[in-house]
This record gives structure tokens, C-alpha cells and sequence, in this order.
């Protein structure tokens, strides 16, 4: 039971077998192409051949972000990365298939991954969920940015914060001073 509502995931327990991407994705993309656009991010990648199967379609010299959203795609990390340029965390769809509390353990493990065998990583989702209506962030939320830089993200995605939130660019700014503050030593005395 519940609402079904247009362009969302679905998580279902069964195996069902699907395309990685529909044939409107692949119209966008070789609509994409025409114009020159060598960036695409690939959402719900599970194995390589998802990412063969779109770099097939966008060429060796575009940039490929495949994005970790479920366990399949953690277990197939190293090879989805041989295929692309960089990963992206969404934390919100990949705690779906990981419970909330193990998601700081998966995170770690993603990015500890990645550097090893260089690909880039970058995390998205709540990071200044609170953002979206307040003015400033949670001391939670300003930890959670502090440990993922730490950890070694190799950059940081706003999402509903920028995209609907009612203070975009002060998150930017408070995201900047997060960064900023990572690099240099703080003397509290």
C-alpha cells in the first residue's frame, strides 16, 4: 500500500530483471550528445555492465559519475569504477537497501575504496537538510560535513537544499567555510 508517484525508485523485494536505462534515457542522451554535453551521471548502477552499457552510449572520452544507490552496486564497486570517472553517495536511495545506521559504515567504506584505487568520490544527501527551511545548519549536520571531508570525499552535492531550500546560497557558503576550516588549524585558545 501507499502513493506511487512519478519519476521515483521503487524498491521492491523480488529480483526483477530491467534495463538500466529506458529508452527515453537513451533518447536523452544521444539528444545530449548533439549539443556537445560530455557530462552524465548514471543513477541506480549496479554492476560494470550497467556502466559499459552507458559508456558504450556516451563514448571514452565523456565523464561518467555512476551513482551508489543500492548494495549490489557496493559489492560491484571496484569494477564500476574501472569504467568510470568518478562515484557519487546518494546516502538517501542507498538507505533503502542499508539500514540508517550502518550508513556511516558503508559511506566510509565507499570512499575508503575509491581512493584507494583513485576515482574520485563524491557524497550527496541531508547534508543541510535542515537548510532547506531554517537558516543555519544542526551541530549534527555540521559533524556529519567535518567526518565526510575527513574521510576523504572528494566533494560534497547539495541537492533539495539548493534546488527548493529557502537559504541556497548561504548552505553554499556554510558548505565553503566547512571546507575552508578542514585545511587550517583552529586555535581555541
Amino acid at each position: 500500500s501507499g502513493l506511487l508517484d512519478s519519476n521515483k525508485g521503487v524498491h521492491i523485494n523480488k529480483r526483477v530483471i530491467l534495463s538500466c536505462l529506458t529508452k527515453k534515457d537513451i533518447s536523452a542522451i544521444r539528444y545530449a550528445k548533439k549539443f556537445g554535453v560530455k557530462n552524465f551521471a548514471m543513477s541506480f548502477v549496479n554492476t560494470e555492465k550497467d556502466t559499459l552499457f552507458i559508456r558504450k552510449l556516451i563514448g571514452k572520452k565523456s565523464f561518467l559519475i555512476s551513482k551508489i544507490e543500492t548494495l549490489n552496486a557496493i559489492k560491484n564497486l571496484r569494477k564500476i569504477s574501472k569504467y568510470s570517472n568518478a562515484i557519487l553517495i546518494d546516502r538517501g536511495d542507498l538507505s533503502r537497501e542499508v539500514p540508517i545506521e550502518r550508513i556511516p559504515l558503508a559511506q566510509e567504506h565507499i570512499i575508503k575504496l575509491s581512493k584507494k584505487i583513485r576515482v574520485p568520490v563524491y557524497v550527496a544527501t541531508n547534508l543541510l537538510e535542515t537548510m532547506i527551511n531554517d537558516l543555519s545548519p544542526t551541530r549534527a549536520e555540521s559533524h556529519d560535513i567535518y567526518s565526510t571531508l575527513k574521510q576523504g570525499a572528494s566533494g560534497l552535492v547539495l541537492a533539495a537544499e539548493s534546488a527548493i531550500g529557502i537559504n541556497p546560497v548561504e548552505c553554499v557558503i556554510f558548505l565553503k567555510k566547512c571546507i575552508l576550516g578542514k585545511n587550517k588549524n583552529f586555535k581555541f585558545f
